[in-house]
């Protein structure tokens, strides 16, 4: 960073979890962010992260964005920089963080900046697509599948502009794998039961129990989820809704959590590089 910008602060940040394996991969690819952008990149969630045990984190306190900006250690910086790792835009850094950096400006006169940068998904921008091809072809052909299906899955949400994100990617993500796979899908985790947010469909669970009944013997659920936490983790919300359909005899492979893949770290590398003073 150059001179006048050692008050600039940049934050990796995410949810936020109260599970020690998600914030540990955060820190492993803020470290990798570090080293490669040649600034200090700081990984926080928005809220949560701070009540971790650091027993369970090598010792080392986690931090939140909740907890910070309502802390001390805010006062000394005069200018934020949010590097969301989120894969479109939730309400939680289009509301909750302007809302709340907006107001960290506010007790210095105004006198302070910010600036939130774009999530992970941009339209024309196919990368993160080609990082959930590539998990999934590296699944069929560690374990020898012959002819799967594929069944894209994020947590649901109640935003169509979020949603359209995973179908976006969908799309393209299942250009890319035509020809090596028996069929695809995008899905949801969960959600609201109101007839407005039939958009997620299908559910994850209805999907896989269509596939039973006719027959498919071979899925790859691939998670469209940036780290494991309490729905993408091995023993998360998606290995549950699995487990009674592997217990009927069907093969599923969960693919790697997407925050993994070097082609994430890059657009996040992009994100600092376009970022001007």
């Amino acid at each position: 960073m150059g001179k006048g910008l050692k008050n600039r602060k940049y934050f990796l940040i995410d949810n936020g979890s109260l599970r020690a394996g998600s914030i540990l991969q955060m820190r492993k690819i803020a470290t990798r962010l570090s080293r490669s952008s040649k600034c200090v990149i700081e990984p926080y969630g928005l809220m949560h992260s701070h009540k971790v045990d650091p027993a369970q984190l090598n010792g080392e306190p986690s931090q939140s964005m909740q907890e910070y900006l309502g802390g001390d250690k805010s006062e000394q910086v005069n200018e934020i920089r949010a590097l969301p790792f989120f894969l479109g835009p939730s309400l939680a850094i289009t509301d909750w963080l302007p809302e709340n950096l907006a107001a960290w400006q506010k007790r210095n006169s105004g006198a302070r900046k910010y600036r939130i940068l774009a999530p992970l998904y941009q339209k024309g921008d196919n990368r993160l697509a080609e990082a959930m091809a590539e998990l999934c072809l590296a699944k069929i052909k560690n374990n020898d599948l012959q002819s799967p299906r594929v069944a894209m899955v994020d947590h649901g949400t109640p935003l169509p502009e979020v949603n359209q994100v995973r179908e976006l990617v969908g799309e393209e993500m299942k250009r890319i794998l035509d020809g090596q796979i028996a069929g695809f899908s995008t899905c949801a985790m969960e959600r609201r039961p109101d007839p407005q947010y039939d958009f997620n469909n299908p559910l994850l669970e209805t999907l896989l129990e269509q596939w039973h009944q006719e027959g498919v013997s071979e899925v790859v659920v691939s998670q469209f989820f940036l780290l494991p936490g309490r729905h993408a983790g091995p023993d998360g919300d998606l290995a549950e809704i699995c487990q009674p359909f592997t217990e009927k005899g069907m093969k599923i492979f969960r693919t790697e959590n997407l925050g993994t893949h070097t082609l994430v770290e890059q657009i996040l590398l992009d994100r600092i590089r376009q970022d001007g003073d």
